[in-house]
């Protein structure tokens, strides 16, 4: 069987928003109770994907499948918008879908730190200082290796984040880890680039919106925040 997925399929999650489009053969196997084979090429049309703080824009994005539904591969490249340079930098999702790797990319190609530079500050790394160890200390904790796993995947975290000072200084960044404990508990740990400490955060869900957040380090507290979303 055909599947078109037309011009209004929209993939929106795990930092990911673009258009889907392709036509896949969906062919079953045998029993209704074996899972049927995916066949065939979905591409990315536009769209946009959040790393490393960032609002990327997506230039290539490819998802193949090659029987198993649950498994693609894939191989999406985004890149940060820049008006004033012809150097291009941005994110590489290549791998599965079950273990996708993730690693920098640059065109011309620029070694990591550097890379990451241009990705968090928009301009070219300094070749020594406080600023240069910063960024060392990014990198080593966002990548954790060339091929993408890093501290995340070793750990188990859920989530290995960097998050960019207002002012576009590494002094004012920090880089965040995240674990859920359980289906209602969920630790934090953010800790400054800086060296000037870290604050550990934990988050018990009381109900669909009511949250409690707890805050020890520099600024300890205990808020109850009550979460209103509109349609």
């Amino acid at each position: 069987m055909q599947v078109d997925l037309g011009e209004d399929f929209r993939l929106q999650g795990m930092g990911i928003d673009t258009r889907l489009a392709g036509v896949l053969t969906l062919t079953a196997k045998g029993p209704l109770t074996e899972m049927p084979s995916l066949v065939g090429r979905v591409r990315t049309e536009g769209g946009t994907f959040r790393a490393y703080g960032q609002q990327l824009i997506i230039q290539r994005g490819f998802i193949n499948f090659s029987g198993q539904i649950s498994n693609p591969t894939l191989d999406i490249v985004a890149l940060r918008p820049n008006y004033t340079s012809d150097q291009r930098v941005g994110v590489q999702v290549m791998g599965t879908a079950l273990l996708p790797r993730v690693r920098l990319y640059s065109e011309p190609a620029l070694p990591d730190n550097q890379t990451l530079a241009w990705l968090l500050l928009g301009r070219p790394a300094p070749n020594s200082g406080a600023e240069a160890a910063m960024l060392q200390s990014a990198a080593l904790a966002l990548l954790g290796g060339r091929e993408g796993r890093g501290l995340a995947a070793n750990f188990g975290l859920d989530e290995l984040s960097f998050s960019g000072g207002g002012d576009g200084e590494l002094s004012s960044a920090s880089v965040t880890l995240g674990k859920r404990l359980s289906d209602r508990l969920y630790a934090a740990y953010e800790h400054s680039l800086a060296g000037t400490g870290g604050t550990l955060m934990i988050f018990l869900e009381l109900s669909r919106r009511w949250t409690l957040r707890g805050q020890a380090g520099e600024n300890s507290a205990v808020d109850l925040i009550y979460r209103l979303t509109f349609d």
